[in-house]
């Protein structure tokens, strides 16, 4: 089900297990980096975690782009397939800057009646909405292409 700001997908795959683990290590850096603008290793396209059959990763990007969504991703073995389903969501940071923004302009809204708010509520979700689903298309078609033959 798709909601406003979360994304949940599921992607059917032929390869085995292993092979979708392996190709995830692939693009995946499981190093903790330190807060940084410019990532090192130009192969990797992700960063994050990688345990067993769950995984949590994050895009990697040139600079800051707070609309990247979180990726938590399940590999389900099936008889002849696997299912990997991801759960993609705004960063937690993000949303609560969200939350406490729209609490002031709607404060404003409520006791001095100034209705320019409702300007900035709208396009400031419209904007966040918008990105975050196009970060989400370019994710999906990517690991699509990852864990698809």
């Amino acid at each position: 089900m798709n909601l406003l700001l979360f994304r949940k997908i599921t992607i059917v795959s032929n390869l085995r297990e292993n092979e979708i683990i392996e190709r995830l290590s692939e693009i995946v850096d499981s190093k903790k980096r330190s807060f940084n603008f410019s990532y090192p290793d130009q192969t990797k396209k992700y960063t994050g975690k990688i345990e067993s059959r769950r995984f949590r990763i994050y895009k990697i990007t040139n600079g800051r782009n707070s609309f990247l969504p979180i990726i938590q991703g399940e590999i389900i073995n099936n008889i002849s397939k696997r299912s990997i389903v991801l759960k993609m969501r705004l960063h937690l940071l993000v949303i609560l800057f969200l939350i406490i923004a729209y609490g002031f302009v709607i404060y404003n809204l409520i006791v001095h009646n100034n209705y320019g708010g409702i300007v900035f509520i709208g396009l400031s979700f419209g904007m966040t909405f918008f990105f975050f689903n196009q970060e989400c298309i370019e994710i999906t078609k990517d690991l699509k292409n990852i864990f698809t033959d």
